[in-house]
């Protein structure tokens, strides 16, 4: 049956451009993520990968798709070779859901695991991003990126020393993170806060560090990064 679906899809894209599937994997494993690519791919669809948040209202997984497109039978084909490798999709949406414009011929794909939602869960991919001080007269970026890495760059303040500026992240146990400098002889923790504030525009949501400790580097600092809802 799963062979004569795949045929099916094939047969119906043949000769058409092939729609472009935006495959969101923050919450994808890597075998997740090569074995969708794969089974999309084999069915003529086009798969661009991003790490990009989810939008709130999307808590289950989801196929977002454009009002442009050219045929809504590729959706149905979409969702049976999904469903061929044991992925569920309960939720179609039209255009639009956050900040998430799909234009042209193409659809985005959100896939959660069974068991995880969203807002239950921070992952590293999650927080890996640039934050700014706040809450401090010390005006210094910490930047974490998804290969476990951090840095510190100060705008102001001279460095008297730079062992601390680079080294290494994890997180230690939600809602913990943990800093290690290159040398092993700086230790930083964090406490992680999301929350939701309001400016002048929108609402933005917040991924903040708070420090366990007062540490001399940057007195007082917290770390902050928001996304505009």
């Amino acid at each position: 049956m799963k062979i004569w679906r795949l045929v099916i899809v094939t047969v119906m894209l043949a000769g058409c451009s092939a729609t472009e599937v935006h495959l969101y994997t923050r919450y994808l494993s890597e075998a997740d993520i090569d074995k969708v690519t794969t089974t999309l791919e084999q069915a003529n669809y086009k798969v661009t990968t991003n790490t990009h948040a989810f939008p709130d209202t999307v808590n289950q997984s989801t196929i977002l798709y454009s009002p442009f497109i050219k045929d809504e039978t590729h959706l149905q084909g979409l969702i049976g070779s999904l469903s061929d490798n044991g992925w569920v999709i309960p939720n179609v949406e039209m255009l639009k859901s956050g900040n998430h414009w799909y234009s042209k011929d193409n659809v985005g794909l959100f896939l959660l695991p069974d068991g995880v939602k969203p807002k239950d869960k921070v992952t590293t991919r999650d927080l890996a991003s640039k934050y700014q001080s706040r809450n401090c007269d010390t005006l210094v970026a910490l930047e974490l990126n998804e290969d476990n890495t951090y840095e510190l760059s100060y705008s102001s303040k001279a460095v008297t020393h730079s062992e601390h500026l680079k080294g290494s992240w994890k997180m230690r146990s939600y809602p913990y993170i943990e800093l290690t400098s290159l040398n092993r002889q700086w230790w930083f923790y964090f406490e992680i806060e999301q929350k939701i504030e309001t400016d002048k525009i929108s609402e933005v949501s917040i991924i903040e560090f708070k420090p366990l400790n007062q540490y001399t580097s940057f007195p007082g600092c917290s770390f902050a990064s928001g996304v505009r809802i």
